[in-house]
């Protein structure tokens, strides 16, 4: 891959790693992904779980932060970070069940 302005520019706009740098809550996104899934190794985590964690997370910011930091539910974040023009989780059956 060549690294020139047209190339560089396609991928800024259509990467989920460039689309989450962009993005108003990056921080947020990859402290909290980096926390649950790449520090302890964990490759797969129950919605319930994952959402549990992030609410934690949310309170935590809001306290820091104001109320107002985060508004919404940990479970719309989640699933907005899922959606298909986001790409930073993706969300699945588990097998066998």
């Amino acid at each position: 891959m060549t690294l020139d302005f047209a190339t560089l520019d396609l991928l800024r706009q259509n990467h989920p790693a460039w689309r989450l740098l962009r993005s108003d809550h990056a921080p947020l996104v990859a402290s909290f992904l980096q926390r649950v899934f790449i520090a302890p190794n964990v490759r797969v985590m129950a919605q319930a779980d994952l959402a549990e964690a992030l609410e934690d997370e949310l309170f935590a910011l809001r306290d820091l932060l104001g109320a107002d930091a985060f508004p919404r539910s940990a479970l719309d974040y989640l699933n907005d970070w899922a959606a298909n023009d986001r790409g930073w989780l993706r969300k699945f059956y588990a097998q066998g069940s």
